[in-house]
């Protein structure tokens, strides 16, 4: 790795702050440089499009799935998951309230 030296009044804004802290008394230069990202409406329509109609379609076909083994009766839920996550959405809850009553 190369080091260079490099004049105070190119450098962030760090290094004028760790300047000034040193007792160097060359005034540094502050430049502030606010980082800025665009994405164009059209193209961001589209992109979220496709992920709602990517979720969209394979979640209509797992729907699909468990209606058709429910009314062919070869669904068969495990009691012992349903119990699990009864017993999650209590503890989630119960959490949440004493949360808000603090």
């Amino acid at each position: 790795m190369k080091v260079q030296d490099t004049p105070l009044s190119v450098v962030p804004a760090a290094t004028a702050r760790v300047a000034q802290s040193s007792g160097q008394t060359e005034q540094v230069e502050e430049k502030q440089v606010k980082d800025k990202v665009s994405v164009s409406a059209p193209r961001a329509e589209a992109a979220l499009e496709a992920a709602r109609a990517s979720v969209s379609s394979s979640r209509t076909a797992r729907v699909q799935e468990i209606i058709n083994a429910v009314q062919s009766g070869q669904y068969y839920p495990s009691p012992s998951q349903i119990a699990q996550k009864l017993v999650s959405e209590a503890e989630v809850e119960a959490r949440m309230r004493a949360m808000m009553a603090q």
